[in-house]
């Protein structure tokens, strides 16, 4: 049983890395979460199975760091045959591995690099060659993929670990440890300083929403349905000239998972996150040994990485991060002592979870898959055939974003427009977004309610200032209501703004406003 229990936590961890499907609308992540939900259903009843036998799960650490670091090592090969080009990848990014982009990829290898130890302080000659081997085509395939955030973690965790071994005095150590990581940041800042200077907005914005929920923050899914508008403030109050507006995009995540803690649950929500940190060192020092040691670093480099990233979006580092605290907290959690009784309400209430489980992942997979039917037909123009599935999945994703963006889409393009902005309306609670701004702009343009399409074009325009889209709408809409002061004032800041990427859009905008200038002076 407990060899099946390793099996699989194996499928899980491959699964978590390499499952990917284009039958579902978000084919990188949702697919490689409905594949590790269902293999650990299937763990939960091995493991109550288990308990019920009053055997340990946690026999040999080794062996569940071999399986971590045998899945990041194929992920590794994965990303470097695709820079070799042997391998296509799934973005515009050179390296991505299994992932949409170089960030699930490098935050992956990132949380299994600490439990490569396992491997090279082995008895086995062989094993410990394996080890050096796999961590060294770890540690190249995350600076081939170029992740910044990956570069840190790496090498914060290989100076603490070095320094650790090899400089004796606890206060050097920590000063030089320091040091070197306050070094490689300032380094990484200048190695892609536009792109840096992006996150620094979308922090400086994130601190604005913190500053007005200080305590217990804004809620769960506070910063998707708030943090554009508090953007779109930052551009109103500093101008559309200030130094980040060529840097502003449509950001759906804050790039820190504190900052995240803080917007979502507040002071209070980041510090029963540092007590729960510091209550998992105290279980270290209470009884410190190699293997709580390496899931120590494994948590300190998930750690590192998630100040400039969002590792948490991906399922492997919940499974690493869930294996540390299990193998941290061991030894209290053998003192529990529970009777037959206590053992035999676990197992069954395992196996409702298992099959309550089974049926809920069943019928949200289906539903994944059919809004992905009904995403083919609106991409083809069908419409009329489309509408149906998004009436029958309503229920399932009422409060999905996503889904009620691409619903009031579709009712948009079947000219049903009061359907369409109570279903954008409805989405608006849940989003705040460049994309659905221009949506309800043109919503409210088709029925003649000018008024409130100016502002949600003016909205989208100060959310992200380099886009061209939102101005040229609003030239389009004061053509079309006759005021050609105000159409004549944008068709010129059109003409002079400079263009973040020059494509062909942007070209045919351009292109057509001189056409129409030219025909004016005439």
């Amino acid at each position: 049983m407990i060899r099946l229990f390793h099996l699989l936590f194996a499928a899980a961890c491959i699964g978590s890395m390499f499952v990917y499907s284009h039958q579902f609308t978000d084919a990188y992540i949702v697919p490689k979460w409905c594949c590790v939900l269902f293999v650990l259903l299937w763990m939960l009843v091995c493991a109550a199975f288990l308990a019920l036998q009053r055997k340990s799960i946690v026999v040999d650490m080794a062996i569940w760091g071999s399986i971590i670091v045998s899945s990041c090592w194929l992920q590794a090969v994965y990303g470097i045959l695709q820079y070799v080009g042997l391998f296509p990848s799934h973005a515009t990014f050179r390296v991505t591995g299994s992932f949409d982009n170089p960030a699930g990829f490098a935050a992956c290898l990132c949380a299994g690099l600490p439990f490569v130890v396992f491997l090279i302080i082995h008895r086995n000659k062989y094993i410990r060659y394996a080890g050096w081997l796999a961590g060294g085509v770890m540690v190249l395939a995350v600076f081939l993929s170029h992740s910044r955030s990956g570069m840190v973690s790496v090498i914060a965790v290989c100076v603490m670990y070095l320094c650790g071994r090899f400089v004796h005095g606890r206060l050097w150590r920590y000063l030089l440890s320091v040091s070197m990581i306050g070094l490689l940041i300032i380094g990484s800042y200048w190695l892609k300083k536009d792109s840096a200077d992006g996150r620094l907005l979308i922090w400086r914005c994130g601190l604005e929403m913190v500053k007005d929920a200080p305590w217990t923050g804004h809620g769960v899914g506070s910063f998707e349905a708030k943090y554009m508008d508090y953007q779109a403030d930052y551009f109103k109050e500093y101008g559309s000239q200030n130094r980040y507006a060529m840097l502003a995009d449509n950001v759906k995540q804050p790039f820190n998972e504190y900052l995240g803690v803080l917007i979502n649950f507040g002071i209070v929500g980041l510090a029963l996150l540092l007590g729960i940190v510091g209550a998992l060192v105290y279980c270290y020092r209470q009884n410190p040994t190699q293997e709580k040691k390496i899931t120590l670093y494994a948590l300190l480099s998930i750690g590192i990485f998630s100040f400039f990233s969002y590792p948490f979006t991906y399922p492997f580092t919940w499974m690493v991060t869930f294996l540390a605290v299990l193998m941290l907290t061991a030894d209290y959690l053998k003192r529990i002592k529970i009777g037959t009784w206590g053992r035999n309400i676990i197992y069954s209430a395992a196996l409702m979870g298992f099959f309550w489980g089974q049926v809920r992942l069943g019928a949200r997979t289906q539903s994944e898959r059919s809004w992905q039917e009904a995403s083919e037909l609106a991409l083809c123009h069908s419409y009329d055939e489309a509408l149906p599935y998004y009436v029958s999945l309503k229920h399932r994703f009422e409060d999905n974003p996503y889904f009620l963006y691409n619903y009031a889409a579709v009712f948009t393009e079947a000219k049903e427009y009061e359907k369409a902005l109570k279903v954008a309306l409805e989405c608006r609670k849940y989003w705040a977004d460049y994309d659905l701004e221009l949506l309800l702009g043109d919503i409210y343009r088709e029925k003649k309610d000018y008024k409130q399409a100016e502002e949600y074009y003016m909205s989208a325009s100060y959310m992200c200032p380099s886009r061209f889209l939102p101005l040229y709408q609003l030239y389009e809409l004061y053509k079309c209501i006759g005021n050609t002061e105000k159409a004549s004032e944008l068709a010129k800041i059109l003409l002079e703004k400079p263009a973040k990427v020059n494509s062909m859009l942007i070209k045919r905008i351009k292109y057509q406003l001189k056409k129409e200038c030219e025909l004016l002076i005439l």
